[in-house]
């Protein structure tokens, strides 16, 4: 009888060290859903998240449509360099060029920190445009081209202006700063619209 006691005894003791080993594995767990939460027995515990901060629905949608409209611009000016007869134009599509590709990559380096997937090419329509233009040239190309990049630019600013109010600070500071850059390219444009008829 005492082996059978000693025997279940020593089973419980077993069970019971096993038990306590598990429940301090899992004291500081990873949450599964967001990666970055600590839980303390499956409690959350206040303080650590993540200092990185995720964007409300607004400032989603402004860095997606923002995505598209840089893309949209990089393409129309590789177009207008090839395509374009005015080497004011061609001016122009170069600065386009250089401008919204670095904002395109600033643009996807906060996208990736606030973890917003944004679009890496044009919707369809927007593609269809493209494809239309490559046909056009000379004197035609260089009113369509200008007269877009005029009402594409007052679109682009009224939506960075937008983004300027986002409570997000790093947003906030990088749609404030190329907000300036872009009213610099509608101004250009509207110069460049009076002198391409």
């Amino acid at each position: 009888m005492k082996k059978i006691f000693l025997g279940v005894a020593l089973s419980a003791i077993i069970t019971l060290q096993a038990c306590q080993e598990a429940d301090k594995k899992s004291s500081t767990t990873k949450d599964s859903v967001s990666g970055d939460t600590t839980m303390v027995n499956g409690v959350h515990v206040a303080g650590s998240e993540s200092t990185e901060t995720a964007l409300d629905d607004d400032g989603a949608t402004f860095l997606k449509k923002a995505a598209v409209g840089g893309i949209m611009e990089v393409e129309a000016a590789k177009i207008a360099l090839t395509n374009a007869n005015s080497a004011e134009v061609k001016n122009f599509a170069q600065q386009m060029l250089t401008d919204h590709t670095k904002a395109n990559k600033e643009l996807k380096d906060l996208a990736a920190k606030k973890k917003i997937i944004t679009p890496d090419a044009l919707p369809a329509d927007e593609q269809i445009h493209m494809d239309a233009m490559k046909k056009m040239n000379g004197n035609e190309f260089d009113k369509h081209y200008v007269a877009m990049m005029v009402t594409d630019h007052e679109k682009t600013v009224k939506l960075f202006e937008q983004g300027k109010q986002n409570k997000d600070a790093s947003l906030k500071t990088w749609a404030t700063n190329t907000l300036a850059v872009i009213e610099g390219h509608t101004e250009k444009a509207k110069q460049l619209a009076l002198k391409v008829k």
